[in-house]
């Protein structure tokens, strides 16, 4: 069933899943929302409390880089709103938590995502059962670099993706030094990111971050023009997909040795691309059909560290082994290579009396494996790819860094900066923001995003297609 002929309700599943299908998103730079919004169980409760607390942000964004044929994309102001809420009741048995996230470009439709939003009753003092969309520490390597390997991810923008809780039933025994987490879900819900659309044959989309799939195709020395028809399934053919996992972690994360493990057997996050094979037609312009699918992976992760007084260190490993999703009817469809994911991290806290809670992080990261192929019904290779890889980051190293640096007018001025070097694509992202706190609730930032490469070329790689996404902003923030 063709998309363009469908609306209400069934449109905005429509920008909410496509999204997925055909953009993946950044994995290594932190949340903008990171010192007010960590997963909600670890938001200090009092018997019978309701906290409210959020952040709402205005900036103004210009790129370095003009776009001639699309002048909107060149200066854009963004209004976002995220918004948390924690209860517990008087007897501490029972207790909720929801974070939501809207925003609204000056052109284009609102966005909005649920990162959490669950229910718990606690049947003994360590013994819990929750149900909803809840976030769990699956794996650091898996949060830290946002691979959505385990968690799925929200991003209309790429350099800021927010991480988002698995929908289900979670049985929890937590004590000081031992954890165990067991999930089951009915439900899938996948990656969300940039509205995408069908426009004359061309997927188009109003965000400067989606990059369109080819629409030429050299078959035999021939170039076809291809025009792209979205398709989807019943929804409740993609949704309706259940998933298990469990997590064990002993020690205290706060000082001396501790380790984390987690296994599941779920959907992968980011859908699959499936489309009607054309290699056979002979008309120059080729119509291709384009749908999503969703198949399974088993996911296994594992963590160790030691905490100092001020310091972490922190090694983590992740592995997925999707399942090969045969086409029928001369379908194409992607097939996810296995991979292997590894990080080193170190974390360190400062505090003196000039630099007060400056954060520094240092992280590597190396992926094996992780691309993709375009499959056909005997499982042998397609000689046209939509994308070839999963992740935007195979081989990088990360600096973090996030403090009060010092006072003005007797204001706090926080500074963040991060670098990445991925020493694969030859290049290098760096983001730094500045906020200065006029109020205690009020702060004004200004900012800027910049993506370099040492040779440039038309790679499908993310550095080369996002080169011309260079930015500054500027902006209030308030927080609450």
């Amino acid at each position: 069933m063709n998309l363009d002929h469908l609306s209400g309700p069934f449109d905005r599943l429509k920008s909410l899943l496509f999204p997925a299908l055909l953009c993946l998103t950044l994995q290594a730079q932190a949340s903008i929302y990171t010192n007010q919004f960590t997963a909600l169980d670890t938001t200090s409760k009092t018997p019978a409390s309701n906290n409210f607390f959020g952040v709402i942000r205005f900036e103004n964004m210009d790129y370095l880089t003009m776009l001639p044929d699309a002048e909107k994309f060149n200066r854009q102001q963004y209004l976002s709103v995220r918004l948390g809420l924690t209860g517990l009741s008087y007897d501490t048995r029972w207790g909720y938590g929801v974070d939501i996230q809207a925003g609204k470009y000056n052109f284009g439709a609102s966005n909005y995502a649920v990162q959490e939003a669950f229910l718990f009753y606690r049947l003994e003092s360590f013994f819990k059962i929750s149900v909803g969309r809840k976030k769990v520490d699956w794996s650091v390597l898996d949060s830290y670099w946002k691979t959505s390997i385990w968690q799925p991810k929200y991003a209309i923008d790429y350099l800021r993706p927010e991480e988002q809780g698995l929908t289900g039933a979670f049985f929890e025994y937590r004590r000081s030094d031992f954890q165990f987490v067991a999930l089951t879900t009915p439900i899938f819900i996948p990656n969300m990111g940039i509205d995408i659309r069908e426009e004359n044959g061309e997927l188009r989309s109003d965000s400067r971050w989606f990059r369109s799939p080819s629409n030429k195709y050299d078959f035999n020395g021939r170039i076809k023009t291809i025009t792209y028809d979205l398709s989807v399934p019943e929804i409740r053919n993609l949704v309706s997909r259940p998933g298990v996992g469990f997590n064990v972690a002993l020690g205290d994360r706060s000082k001396g040795f501790w380790a984390n493990q987690s296994a599941g057997y779920k959907p992968v996050n980011d859908l699959l691309l499936k489309r009607d094979g054309y290699a056979e037609a002979g008309e120059k312009n080729v119509k291709v059909v384009v749908s999503p699918d969703v198949t399974y992976h088993s996911v296994l992760s594992v963590d160790a560290g030691y905490s100092f007084q001020n310091l972490r260190l922190i090694g983590s490993y992740i592995e997925d082994n999707p399942k090969t999703k045969i086409p029928t009817d001369e379908w194409i469809i992607q097939d996810l290579e296995p991979m292997k994911g590894y990080s080193l991290m170190v974390e360190n806290n400062i505090d003196y009396s000039l630099i007060r809670d400056l954060k520094i992080q240092l992280g590597y990261l190396r992926i094996d494996g992780g691309t993709i192929n375009d499959i056909n019904t005997r499982s042998e290779k397609d000689s046209f790819t939509l994308f070839d890889e999963r992740f935007f980051f195979y081989n990088s190293v990360l600096f973090k860094t996030e403090g009060k640096l010092f006072k003005l007018f007797n204001r706090d001025f926080t500074t963040k900066f991060s670098y990445l070097r991925d020493f694969n694509q030859k290049g290098s992202l760096v983001n730094t923001e500045f906020q200065f706190f006029p109020t205690q609730k009020w702060a004004v930032l200004v900012g800027g995003d910049f993506i370099s490469v040492d040779t440039e070329n038309d790679s499908s790689a993310f550095l080369n297609q996002n080169r011309a996404n260079d930015r500054v902003y500027a902006g209030v923030n308030y927080v609450f």
